[in-house]
């Protein structure tokens, strides 16, 4: 019975995503949008983590500030669905319309002297994330993403199978460190979600707008191991269906030539760096991260007041 109601609800999915496939993108975005709206509004764990959040990054703005923020994140968040819908549609020549890249020459010529090795790419839930991975793939330089399976085999396929259309590749989040490191060994770049709350035992805490959050450990890991470059990217929205890719390179030498510092400090202070370009693009781009996510859940000191009711 569970494989035939998989199936059902596989056979639904696909036929939704066809449907709106044949609709014009402004009302896909209002149609996720919406439904976004509806779910931050109706249901009263998410609209509670969405306003500690931004009470915690932005404690300087006031409530007013904080609801047309969170208004406009529920359209974000209908964008990025809306994009993955299109996504397979996408060619390089969409892309070189609509997608800014300031510093594709940079990370081009990183790539070429590099001496055969890939980059590091730190990125996350901001802006519409699955069209920034498949923008440089169709670049000609496609990446290694990690990422969770889905449980049910024909949605993985299906799910993965779109992201991976152009050249790119999925790292199965279980085990994905020892992936990482031999893909950037390959001369293939790896891309890392790194701004989601992680489990204690796979976490270094560091500052997230001003509070200790759990972050993983296997960007700055795989640093350390491969002295590859790391690039922090997001992607955010323009108007007008247009977007630019934000990234910058994170330098890390200094860290690594830092005798004083043990192993565990060269990871706090790779993952700091990191963190503090993230944070900077979410401040210039609030509507576009994923602030429903419980970021501060895991605490340095387990017996501290959680954050989260």
């Amino acid at each position: 019975m569970k494989k035939v109601l998989e199936l059902v609800a596989y056979i639904l999915a696909r036929a939704l995503f066809a449907l709106l496939g044949f609709i014009p993108q402004a009302v896909r975005v209002a149609f996720f949008g919406g439904i976004f709206r509806v779910i931050f509004t109706a249901v009263p764990r998410i609209r509670k983590t969405i306003d500690t959040n931004l009470e915690i990054a932005f404690p300087e703005k006031g409530p007013e500030w904080r609801r047309e923020i969170k208004r406009k994140n529920a359209t974000e968040m209908g964008r990025l669905l809306a994009d993955t819908v299109r996504l397979t549609k996408l060619d390089e020549a969409w892309v070189e319309k609509h997608i800014d890249i300031p510093i594709l020459d940079r990370y081009r010529a990183c790539l070429a002297e590099n001496q055969g090795r890939g980059a590091l790419i730190a990125t996350g839930h901001l802006g519409s994330f699955e069209l920034l991975g498949h923008a440089i793939g169709l670049y000609g330089m496609p990446l290694a993403a990690v990422a969770r399976r889905f449980q049910s085999k024909i949605f993985d396929d299906w799910w993965n199978g779109m992201r991976e259309a152009r050249g790119n590749r999925i790292i199965d989040r279980q085990g994905a460190f020892k992936a990482m490191v031999s893909t950037v060994m390959s001369g293939m770049s790896a891309a890392v979600l790194f701004d989601q709350n992680v489990k204690r035992n796979h976490a270094v805490f560091v500052d997230w707008f001003g509070m200790m959050a759990a972050t993983t450990r296997s960007v700055a890991l795989a640093a350390i191991r491969t002295e590859a470059p790391i690039f922090v990217a997001s992607i955010r929205y323009l108007g007008g269906d247009r977007y630019r890719v934000e990234a910058e390179e994170c330098a890390y030498s200094d860290i690594l030539a830092d005798g004083t510092l043990d192993s565990d400090a060269k990871v706090a202070a790779i993952t700091q760096r990191i963190s503090e370009i993230y944070c900077q693009m979410i401040r210039d781009f609030p509507e576009g991260w994923f602030w429903l996510h419980r970021r501060w859940k895991t605490r340095p000191n387990p017996d501290a007041p959680k954050v989260y009711a």
